[in-house]
């Protein structure tokens, strides 16, 4: 109950907040949260603020983009639906949602880029599978990151997953099973402490984690990541996005568009930078061999499609593999 009520005053305030400035009749006024604080430096959370930036500047007058927050304003979890129900207007989040859109949790298998899932109409896909909950899916924020496991022990070869307790969650555990390891659940919130008292021995991560501080727990990075292209997207509430002025809504998508040609490059320069960091730190990278790194990224995508093809209509889910699979 006492979640609840906090839920509804904060959505109150939003709600109040979004009048006032319609009252006043100033530009279009539309409030953004991410799952990562705002201060969070990661590649998503990096392209999210440049779509941002670029946004404000170009539709200066007539349409204007407010961060508001993370998580402390909602929760992860209650976030998507935050902006499903227009308490706020925008999130930038991961895949926190496949439950009621499971099509969105095969945007970490995409093997081609962001340009390309456009123009073979996966994002069309999305945004029309988005559809039943209100949400418009505006585009990627990250590609060409992907998933690294930090562990307290080298991981060399698969044969050394065997046994080990890693972190996870529902869409890790079909990977963590295959290859033998002992996936446990927890919350990111949760996955430093889980290191250092020994509960788990490794954990999935992007590469930025060092202001997480997991190179204090851990000493060895897998540096073969799977999931490559991320899953971290853009989204919007439907009803408010087909509210605004056409140009507005080009303005939003153009935007979204210039970012994802830009994003190669910068998510390269954040990783090396990140890297650096990490291994300045004291964290060891350590490699598979290349056959096994090819088939542990291999079975990454094989564990996920396995899982996903019985929520996912035989319509969409051959769509998508003809999309995004590169033969």
């Amino acid at each position: 109950m006492k979640h609840a009520n906090k839920f509804l005053k904060t959505a109150l305030c939003l709600g109040l907040l979004a009048c006032s400035g319609l009252a006043l009749g100033q530009e279009v006024l539309l409030r953004a949260i991410t799952y990562a604080p705002p201060n969070k430096v990661e590649d998503s959370t990096v392209m999210f603020k440049m779509w941002i930036e670029k946004v404000n500047a170009a539709g200066k007058g007539r349409v204007r983009i407010d961060h508001i927050g993370g998580p402390e304003v909602f929760p992860v979890a209650d976030q998507v639906n935050a902006v499903s129900k227009g308490l706020v207007d925008i999130v930038m989040t991961f895949t926190v949602h496949t439950a009621l859109v499971p099509e969105i949790d095969t945007t970490g298998l995409s093997d081609i880029t962001p340009a390309e899932e456009r123009k073979v109409g996966y994002i069309d896909l999305l945004d029309k599978a988005h559809e039943k909950i209100n949400i418009k899916v505006i585009g990627r924020t990250a590609t060409n990151s992907g998933f690294y496991i930090f562990s307290k022990d080298p991981i060399r070869k698969l044969e050394d997953f065997k046994g080990l307790k890693i972190r996870s969650h529902s869409g890790y555990a079909p990977l963590f099973k295959m290859v033998g390891a002992v996936p446990v659940g927890m919350n990111i919130s949760e996955i430093y402490s889980g290191l250092e008292h020994g509960v788990v021995r490794a954990a999935p991560y992007p590469l930025y984690v060092f202001e997480m501080g997991l190179h204090d727990v851990t000493k060895y990075v897998l540096a073969d990541a799977f999931w490559g292209s991320h899953t971290t997207l853009t989204f919007m509430n439907r009803k408010k996005f087909d509210g605004l002025p056409p140009a507005v809504q080009k303005l939003l998508i153009d935007k979204q568009i210039e970012i994802e040609q830009e994003m190669p490059k910068i998510v390269a320069d954040l990783k090396e930078k990140e890297r650096a960091r990490l291994e300045k730190a004291g964290l060891i990278f350590v490699n598979l061999s290349p056959e096994e790194a090819k088939r542990w990224r291999a079975m990454a995508n094989s564990s996920r499609f396995e899982a996903l093809q019985p929520r996912i209509s035989p319509e969409n889910f051959s769509k998508i593999q003809a999309m995004i699979v590169k033969r």
